[in-house]
């Protein structure tokens, strides 16, 4: 059974011991809801602790304080632009993985996301499927 505070979500307690132990994290930054719930519920089941908020005010200061493993972040949000935030994430966490997210499948915008530092660009509509796929080739 899944524990739920909020809008995070981690896998279930195993019973072990050691307080200390931590599952890896992803945070995602996307303003659809929807989008939001479908992540975190795929993500949960490879294991890992996730978070998301709507706006990229909230979702930078949560990189900056919390320093998750792995970032999902839309390139078009209300408060911002996630594409024009990446190159500031990347200065400041240089190891975090980000996977762009976005409507907008086109060329320009894929290559100036992987340009800036995206590990990966995801189109929307996604399945279940790809994300597994994304997450087997980054590894936490």
């Amino acid at each position: 059974m899944l524990q739920r505070d909020k809008r995070t979500w981690s896998p279930p307690d195993s019973g072990s011991t050691d307080s200390k132990m931590k599952y890896p994290s992803i945070l995602i930054i996307d303003d659809e809801p929807d989008i939001c719930r479908l992540l975190q519920l795929t993500l949960v089941r490879h294991g890992y602790t996730v978070r998301y908020v709507h706006e990229l005010g909230e979702g930078l200061q949560s990189i900056f304080k919390h320093q998750p493993d792995l970032l999902f972040l839309d390139i078009h949000l209300p408060d911002g632009s996630g594409l024009e935030a990446l190159p500031i994430i990347k200065e400041k966490c240089p190891s975090l993985p980000v996977i762009t997210i976005s409507a907008y499948d086109n060329a320009m915008e894929k290559q100036t996301a992987l340009n800036a530092g995206a590990a990966f660009f995801l189109a929307k509509p996604f399945s279940v499927k790809h994300v597994d796929e994304l997450i087997d080739n980054i590894k936490c």
